[in-house]
């Protein structure tokens, strides 16, 4: 049945390489004729991370993720915090003040992106949005870091969602004290230590993103309405559209099939999800709203941020309906309120303003 469907798949791509007329669509249709080849051959994995990797960086963030955590090639988009001298999940010390711009350089739906914007939402912190061409990544040609999230706080750069996250709050932080700063929302629920906070903030990178991608990718009628749902998001045009639909879920597809072996995941990977979603509800307990007490701290902000970045995929839908989560998720959409986006510039092939955070 399997192999009988992925020709199905294959076919379905192939018919749809007639819509190749424009930049964008020669881009993908590379991409699918590059997996063709590969997939003929259980053994040529190396054709098929490439084919996977540059055609998931020309659809999303979310799909740049996944691939570059299959792939030995360059990573377009973090797998973890960037390693360093520097811990990214501590909160530094030498601060400049909350700056007068914020520039965010991301792909829309990438969730280490999705994490700095529930931050950058939540403390109401205005910030303009450059979407990078997953491709050329011209963007980021002023800078030889080349991955996604990438800052401007004014003009000092900062890279890394976690090394972001850690700055921001800082800030906003050291702002409260000085007075230049909205208060934190006062309560009576205490907040976990700093030192669980690190751990759940950890746990996010090395194991949330991971299931989740998985569940996303787990068999063709999930990768097919995933990327549905992320086609219709773009301002691409319907031919792109269409082949990005058909070749990007059989791409992926393919690729979710080696996830659950690579990342240690046992079992049925919804189960794994619902695990781990009621994981966390347990560690922020029945006595406060958040992990943070009477507001969110980081890493409330960070698996919200996270886990927005699937909304309206079956496998949300599925979580929001089977875990416990979504008491716990509808507190902290109130919470983070509507986008602090003021602008977004950059790459024709980034998502629409329908689909800003």
């Amino acid at each position: 049945m399997s192999s009988v469907m992925s020709r199905q798949a294959l076919l379905a791509a192939q018919r749809f390489t007639w819509l190749a007329s424009s930049q964008h669509s020669r881009s993908l249709l590379a991409g699918t004729r590059m997996l063709a080849v590969a997939s003929q051959s259980e053994k040529n994995q190396e054709h098929a991370s490439k084919a996977a990797h540059a055609f998931g960086f020309a659809v999303t963030g979310v799909v740049g993720l996944t691939l570059s955590q299959q792939s030995v090639h360059a990573k377009d988009s973090e797998t973890a915090a960037p390693q360093g001298e520097v811990d990214e999940y501590a909160k530094p010390t030498a601060l400049k003040g909350l700056p007068k711009s914020i520039t965010l350089y991301q792909y829309d739906v990438c969730p280490f992106c999705c994490k700095v914007k529930a931050v950058l939402d939540y403390h109401k912190l205005p910030y303009t949005v450059v979407e990078v061409n997953p491709l050329s990544k011209s963007e980021l040609k002023w800078s030889t870091y080349k991955k996604v999230p990438v800052v401007k706080l004014d003009e000092e750069v900062v890279t890394g969602s976690s090394g972001i996250v850690s700055r921001l709050t800082a800030e906003v932080e050291a702002a409260r004290k000085a007075g230049k700063a909205a208060p934190r929302p006062k309560g009576v629920a205490a907040g976990v230590s700093a030192e669980e906070e690190l751990v759940w903030r950890q746990w996010v990178d090395e194991r949330l993103v991971k299931i989740m991608t998985a569940n996303i990718y787990r068999n063709w009628n999930e990768a097919w309405e995933t990327f549905t749902y992320i086609t219709e998001q773009t301002n691409w045009s319907w031919g792109t559209r269409e082949l990005a639909r058909w070749s990007g879920a059989l791409i992926m597809w393919q690729v979710g099939k080696k996830m659950p072996v690579k990342y240690g995941i046992e079992g049925d990977l919804r189960e794994a999800l619902y695990k781990l979603c009621n994981e966390w509800v347990d560690a922020v307990g029945p006595s406060r709203p958040f992990l943070g007490g009477a507001a969110p701290n980081m890493a409330d902000l960070s698996v919200f941020g996270v886990l927005r970045a699937i909304a309206r995929t079956p496998a949300f839908n599925d979580m929001m309906t089977h875990s416990c989560i979504a008491p716990w998720y509808k507190r902290m959409e109130e919470a983070v309120g509507p986008s602090a986006r003021v602008g977004t510039e950059g790459s024709s092939w980034g998502l629409t303003q329908k689909a800003a955070a």
